[in-house]
């Protein structure tokens, strides 16, 4: 793996495309920013962050996505996440769906995975992840948090992504039992929560999620699929 560290680039997405299209890029490049201005999150949100102190970073994966579907991959990178938060900085999260990482039901990371296809073929994803790491205080974010905030420890930023890396490789090879665990780190799991669909308020159980990433909700016996569009937490 091959890690490039910005000082400050527009988006690290961006950046990792533009050296991928330009030159041989090897599987699991990582490209990380002090500050990138124009950082995008879920539903053409952008993600802001206190230069410097947190990790924004992209990863190239060309390798070990065959056989799966792009939702699944999107599995196996939060899994990874989880597992590495627990295993290496002894912090508990879960996966919030579809793309957020929570930790003390508060925005810990979010992910962003954009694919590529070529004649209908899947060739290749950029994972783009957002952690807060040293930030302590998120003006207009109430639901946000940071590694500092719970751990009170500083962290090397490079230190962490390699960690990372690390986690997310062995996730990859292991794909298949990475996908098995999604369940067990999902967000309020056979739990009722308040939700808003299609512009109603409705209480339903998250019962799980689809191969191609819709949400599993049940309500008085009958189980929905929603896609992104039609369903959002009141949370």
């Amino acid at each position: 793996m091959q890690i490039v560290k910005l000082h400050a680039t527009t988006s690290t997405n961006d950046e990792l495309r533009a050296r991928f299209r330009e030159s041989e890029t090897q599987h699991l490049t990582a490209i990380y920013s002090l500050s990138q201005s124009q950082g995008r999150g879920n539903r053409g949100s952008t993600w802001s962050s206190e230069n410097g102190k947190n990790l924004t970073f992209s990863v190239l994966v060309t390798e070990n996505i065959s056989g799966i579907t792009p939702f699944e991959l999107n599995q196996i990178v939060s899994v990874a996440m989880v597992q590495w938060l627990k295993k290496d900085l002894n912090v508990q999260a879960k996966i919030k769906w579809p793309n957020d990482i929570l930790s003390v039901q508060m925005k810990l990371a979010g992910i962003l995975i954009e694919n590529t296809y070529q004649k209908g073929k899947w060739t290749h994803s950029i994972v783009g992840i957002g952690l807060n790491v040293n930030q302590e205080e998120f003006e207009d974010l109430p639901r946000a948090v940071s590694l500092k905030n719970l751990t009170g420890q500083t962290f090397k930023l490079e230190v962490l992504l390699v960690q990372f890396l690390s986690h997310l490789d062995k996730a990859l090879k292991n794909k298949n039992q990475t996908i098995e665990k999604y369940l067990k780190y999902l967000f309020k799991y056979r739990q009722q929560m308040s939700f808003k669909i299609n512009g109603q308020d409705v209480v339903a159980m998250v019962y799980g999620v689809t191969e191609n990433g819709e949400l599993l909700l049940e309500k008085e016996g009958q189980i929905t699929a929603y896609d992104l569009k039609q369903v959002r937490w009141n949370y």
